[in-house]
């Protein structure tokens, strides 16, 4: 039932929703079609914006999946340094997302961040990141990084914990190194587990939206606008429904397929 109301029915009245041209004034709404599919196909901004999501969803989602997995290979174990370490990389993802970003634009504040000030001792001159066309979509998939790269550590972590010690053990005892122990026995028994955070490192890259809309709200010049952002300005801002409804469907679907395809050839892989 839950599933039913707040996932499959509003999916089927935003495609409904994308067919139509909604008037202002309270006019009923008109059919026409795919004419908002095809108006945002012609829109340049709109081809802006797949090209950043596709780059934000490269950098957020396999950048994090690697970093976790090197934070869960450097503390695992049950040292009492290693649990803190823990604790500290997984913190962030205890807090809202708005939150994290809220924090980061003032560290990022470009008169008085200390992340500007540090930049000007630098360099010489102040730099914005988030102001920068060349750095802003890099540093705010940077911020998004930050907040999941703690959760995939969990899941290798839990990964780690359930390979048998004894087969690391026996690797070493005929001389292997750490980087063989862990490319010929450790990783092979990690790829589903990183099957699965590369699945979620997908989605959430595709569909984000608190990180950017806190930190640039799709600026500077639409350089960090993506999917999700774009829908939400379409449909709420621009009161344009008809072509925000189109946006949501295509992301869902384009989510939808992408997913797809990843298992299918995931599953080939582990086979």
């Amino acid at each position: 039932m839950f599933l039913l109301l707040f996932t499959y029915w509003p999916l089927v009245v935003s495609v409904v929703g994308s067919f139509q041209r909604f008037g202002r004034g309270g006019t009923a709404p008109r059919w026409v079609g795919w004419q908002n599919y095809w108006d945002l196909w012609n829109d340049a901004l709109f081809h802006q914006v797949l090209v950043n999501t596709g780059i934000y969803a490269l950098i957020a989602g396999p950048v994090a999946v690697a970093f976790g997995l090197g934070a869960a290979v450097a503390v695992d174990g049950h040292r009492r340094l290693r649990l803190v370490a823990r604790t500290l990389i997984f913190h962030p993802v205890l807090l809202p997302t708005v939150a994290i970003a809220a924090t980061w634009l003032f560290l990022l504040n470009p008169v008085s961040g200390p992340v500007a000030t540090l930049i000007t001792r630098l360099t010489g001159r102040a730099q914005g990141l988030l102001e920068d066309p060349h750095t802003a979509l890099v540093t705010v998939a940077l911020v998004a990084i930050y907040k999941n790269c703690g959760l995939y550590m969990l899941f290798f972590l839990a990964g780690l914990q359930a390979i048998p010690r004894e087969l690391q053990e026996g690797a070493r005892v005929e001389g292997a190194s750490e980087w063989r122990v862990f490319r010929h026995v450790t990783w092979p028994l990690l790829r589903p587990v990183a099957a699965v955070n590369g699945l979620l490192g997908l989605i959430w890259g595709l569909g984000d939206f608190s990180a950017i809309w806190t930190l640039t709200q799709g600026g500077p010049g639409g350089l960090t606008m993506t999917l999700a952002p774009f829908a939400y300005l379409t449909t709420f801002r621009f009161f344009d429904t008809g072509r925000g409804a189109a946006l949501a469907v295509g992301l869902a679907l384009t989510t939808t397929a992408l997913s797809a395809v990843y298992l299918r050839r995931v599953r080939f892989d582990l086979t």
